[in-house]
């Protein structure tokens, strides 16, 4: 069975992710998995208010600022790095993701001990979105993990067969995924009602992000009971088949 949690970035738009009171709510809900999801490298410095409530958590994943940065070995990326390493290790995180259309120059994190996973890239982007392009880079980068983002394998091919490809290329690469429907960008699997796209979540046994960006807070509560009713109704017409 899946763990299964959410990212702070769900509920940016009805809380703020690094009051202690948000990670009670996911708490409430006896979910274990939580990812800090930071928008910025400003909320960097809010990092500190939530160690506590982190480490609360079971697993506890890290996603690196992906706006207003790009990644080189310059003293603004090490800062950066140095700061998310100090709560990386007070927390005891599982992983640390980068989005590497940000990156210009790997060899700065190999100076530092955490570990890394990058993430594929939706529609908008121009690479790290084909099966191609992320066996190029575990080729070059064969220490790195894998967060397969449901969301952005819909946005770049509607059949979902990307999906199985990069399950099938990449399966022991793959630390956690990233789940939400797909209309725009992150939606609610409530509204979208894509359970093709909760299928693929259980292919691979390992935790399970939500990245739905809900309006409101008992969307949080929904969005989990669909979910798990997906999940039961696949289970049930399975069952029914053998």
């Amino acid at each position: 069975m899946n763990k299964i949690g959410f990212s702070t970035g769900s509920i940016y738009k009805i809380a703020d992710k690094y009051n202690p009171a948000s990670f009670d709510l996911f708490k409430k809900l006896g979910k274990d998995v939580i990812e800090i999801c930071l928008n910025d490298c400003l909320e960097v410095e809010r990092l500190d208010n939530i160690t506590c409530e982190v480490k609360k958590f079971s697993y506890r994943s890290i996603h690196f600022p992906s706006n207003g940065i790009i990644y080189r070995d310059d003293e603004e990326t090490n800062k950066i790095i140095q700061k998310i390493e100090k709560f990386y290790l007070e927390t005891n995180a599982n992983v640390a993701i980068i989005h590497p259309d940000l990156v210009e120059d790997w060899q700065v994190f190999r100076k530092y001990n955490l570990n890394w996973a990058i993430e594929n890239m939706d529609d908008r982007k121009e690479s790290y979105k084909t099966v191609e392009d992320l066996k190029r880079f575990f080729e070059e980068n064969p220490n790195w993990n894998f967060v397969l983002d449901l969301n952005h394998c819909y946005s770049n091919d509607k059949t979902m067969l990307l999906a199985d490809d990069m399950i099938n290329n990449f399966r022991n690469k793959i630390i956690h995924y990233h789940l939400s429907g797909c209309f725009e960008l992150h939606d609610p699997l409530f509204e979208t009602k894509q359970d093709f796209i909760i299928d693929y979540s259980r292919k691979v046994n390992v935790p399970i992000v939500i990245e739905s960006v809900f309006n409101s807070l008992d969307g949080i509560e929904k969005e989990l009971d669909y979910i798990n009713n997906s999940w039961q109704k696949k289970k049930s017409f399975n069952n029914s088949s053998i």
